[in-house]
């Protein structure tokens, strides 16, 4: 493990009955990193990150965030973590504009930048025209925005993300790119879980590949490459494939 990671998971175990979903995975991901994990569906990942931001409750193992143990010290390891979901769950009745301040009081986010944070995403992600509509009447994309827009708002030291730009459009999911950049270049580590490979290429610093729930590979693409013993050429996705098959 990375002594300066912000966000440490050792030895994790799940099981479902005495189905295992995760099987003793390790991870670290440090200040400033993009981490992508990536997977086949069913492989782990989703379960992974629950167990990360404490929505599930691990069999066995420990998740440190900032420092701080997600179960003993679960309001302070919270405090500094942002979250997307896989599927977007939203308050059907309350509208966007109350939903983030809703999500912001949770936080104890003060009111000028909850304010600076709806003036600032609402255009960024093209939804400004929404900010009254109910969540309830939004698209899968739309909603998929607003969380976005409630994990960013606090400056969280940590974001963990789960598909995040499933269903946003080509100029939003570059807006949101840059976005995670821009909190990268601030300290920020990151952990993302996505199935669009090409765009993973591109944004992440660091990949981890995960099947059967187990950890079959991490480290840098070129790492992962040499890992999979494909050519310097290859693409992220012939790596990925590559190792799936081959595991």
């Amino acid at each position: 493990m990375q002594k300066d990671a912000l966000l440490v998971a050792e030895k994790l175990w799940k099981f479902y009955s005495r189905t295992p979903a995760l099987t003793g995975v390790s991870l670290s991901v440090r200040s400033g990193e993009i981490y992508a994990l990536l997977g086949p569906n069913g492989a782990g990942k989703t379960t992974l990150l629950k167990v990360i931001v404490g929505l599930l409750k691990p069999s066995s193992g420990i998740v440190r965030v900032c420092g701080h143990d997600v179960r003993s010290e679960r309001l302070r390891a919270l405090s500094c973590l942002g979250y997307v979901p896989e599927n977007p769950v939203g308050f059907d009745y309350l509208t966007v504009r109350e939903f983030l301040e809703f999500v912001g009081s949770l936080r104890g986010v003060p009111r000028e930048l909850v304010e600076e944070s709806i003036a600032k995403y609402l255009p960024m992600f093209g939804i400004e025209d929404k900010e009254h509509e109910f969540m309830g009447r939004l698209s899968r994309g739309s909603v998929q925005k607003v969380l976005v827009a409630a994990a960013f708002m606090h400056r969280p030291r940590v974001l963990v993300m789960d598909e995040p730009i499933s269903g946003m459009d080509p100029e939003s999911q570059r807006a949101f790119k840059d976005e995670v950049r821009s909190f990268a270049s601030q300290g920020a580590a990151v952990l993302i879980s996505s199935h669009m490979l090409d765009t993973v290429e591109r944004l992440c610093t660091r990949v981890g590949v995960i099947n059967k729930g187990s950890l079959i590979a991490e480290g840098t693409l070129e790492e992962v490459k040499r890992k999979a013993e494909a050519g310097e050429s290859a693409t992220l996705e012939e790596v990925f494939l590559k190792l799936v098959r081959g595991a």
